[in-house]
């Protein structure tokens, strides 16, 4: 593959001194047969009695004449030109002003035509439903009669400021819950001998 890049530029460069020296040849040989048709024209001119510098003043006429057309046709042009360039800056001018006037038409017309909107959904649309707020007052009673009905029924404990722990009749030193031997007889399962 490395060799493939060598061998296409080795063909390329072959090909273009080719070209070249082609066209080395065709230049010698367009110069060589301009010769040839100066050579003839020249004995035909003599043949007919019209020598060279008549010949060479005949054409340097004409290209005068060539040369004063080409500045008259350039003066027109810029001219012309000049005149297209203001024509065109007026129509610049114009085109910026329609432009503008349709942008205030626009924004105009795009007010009014929101405002007919806007009154043709008041008119025939659905009636907006406004927020109703007795169903608040309501809840809000329902929880003040909730929060009162609470708080009375509520009882207030007694708080003993001292607790005394009872004795035991027997015991003096253990405290003593209060109830009977027959309770505790009966929590226990146990069968005692005042039963």
């Amino acid at each position: 593959m490395t060799r493939a890049g060598e061998s296409a530029g080795r063909a390329v460069g072959t090909g273009l001194r080719a070209a070249r020296r082609g066209a080395v040849r065709a230049g010698h040989a367009s110069a060589d047969a301009a010769a040839q048709w100066a050579g003839k024209l020249e004995g035909k001119l003599a043949e007919r009695g019209v020598t060279a510098d008549h010949v060479r003043g005949v054409v340097a006429d004409r290209a005068g004449l060539l040369v004063e057309r080409a500045e008259q046709v350039e003066k027109q042009t810029r001219r012309s030109r000049r005149k297209l360039a203001k024509r065109a800056k007026a129509v610049r001018k114009d085109v910026a002003k329609a432009t503008e006037r349709a942008r205030k038409e626009a924004g105009v017309r795009a007010k009014d035509i929101r405002k007919a909107a806007k009154q043709a959904r008041k008119e025939f649309g659905k009636p907006q439903k406004s927020s109703r707020k007795w169903p608040w007052v309501l809840g809000l009673l329902a929880a003040g009669a909730v929060a009162g009905w609470a708080a009375l029924n509520k009882r207030p404990q007694e708080v003993l400021l001292e607790e005394e722990a009872p004795v035991h009749p027997l015991n003096g030193d253990i405290p003593y819950s209060g109830s009977s031997d027959r309770d505790a007889a009966s929590r226990n399962g146990r069968v005692t001998e005042r039963s």
